[in-house]
């Protein structure tokens, strides 16, 4: 072999050899999470990182979902605010979860239908409720303003926290006060599902649903995972009456909490 050959071949193995060797000392991805909350996590671990794995929308995969139905892995109760939407939050796709959306994230006999066919029907393993900072519904609350229309039906499902934060925590005052609320709010309607729910109780109960809460940062894109208080309180409570003056907190009984 003449000398120039002999020193490219032996170039292209060396090569050869630091490709291989780079990519075996490259940090490799992480496996994607089998178990519903760690692909939540994982998931939003992408989005605060800008790195979104794209998810396929293309016709079979909508032909499946129409022909085979849904098997959406999680519930997810969460705030209507638009800077909010939970399938892109945690990277999901079509058919992942199963979201109900109102403002506040509270729930009410509605939403609970959708939480209890979810649960029953679809027999979803994993329900997450995600508040989110700078929650306006949970402002609103805390601001204890004359509101109009429909809103004070709303907010009256977040009352009774802010009375509870009120009393617990009597030193917080202004943002430190609301996001204490936003955080409490989500404990507190997984709590009222968990009561006013018999299907959703059996299904927890009998481990074959599990409870996850939830605030998401709006600026760093990140969801901090709340600890959950356990066992829940099965006992009944009283919930916002949905008759009476629309014109101001007038007229809605907002529910107490143990």
């Amino acid at each position: 072999m003449k000398p120039l050959v002999k020193v490219l071949a032996v170039g292209l193995v060396a090569a050869g050899v630091g490709v291989v060797a780079g990519r075996m000392l490259a940090p490799q991805p992480k496996p994607i999470p089998t178990e519903p909350l760690g692909r939540l996590q994982y998931g939003n671990d992408l989005f605060a990182q800008g790195k979104l794995l794209p998810q396929p929308v293309d016709e079979m995969t909508r032909y499946k979902l129409e022909t085979e139905g849904q098997k959406p892995f999680a519930i997810v109760v969460s705030c209507a605010d638009s800077r909010v939407p939970p399938e892109l939050i945690f990277n999901q796709g079509l058919g992942d979860l199963f979201v109900v959306r109102v403002a506040g994230n509270i729930v009410n006999a509605e939403n609970l239908a959708s939480i209890e066919y979810a649960v029953e029907h679809l027999k979803v393993p994993l329900l997450v409720v995600l508040g989110h900072t700078h929650c306006g519904a949970v402002k609103a609350a805390v601001s204890g303003k004359h509101l109009k229309g429909h809103l004070p039906q709303l907010v009256a499902h977040i009352e009774p926290v802010v009375k509870r934060v009120h009393a617990t925590h009597p030193h917080l005052k202004g943002d430190a006060l609301t996001e204490r609320v936003i955080q409490e709010n989500v404990r507190h309607t997984l709590q009222t599902i968990y009561q006013r729910s018999a299907i959703v109780r059996s299904y927890y109960e009998q481990g074959k649903l599990k409870f996850a809460g939830g605030v998401y940062q709006l600026r760093e894109g990140k969801v901090e995972w709340l600890k959950l208080s356990e066992p829940f309180d099965s006992s009944p409570e009283e919930h916002p009456s949905s008759t009476g003056s629309s014109g101001g907190h007038e007229g809605y009984a907002p529910a107490s909490h143990p």
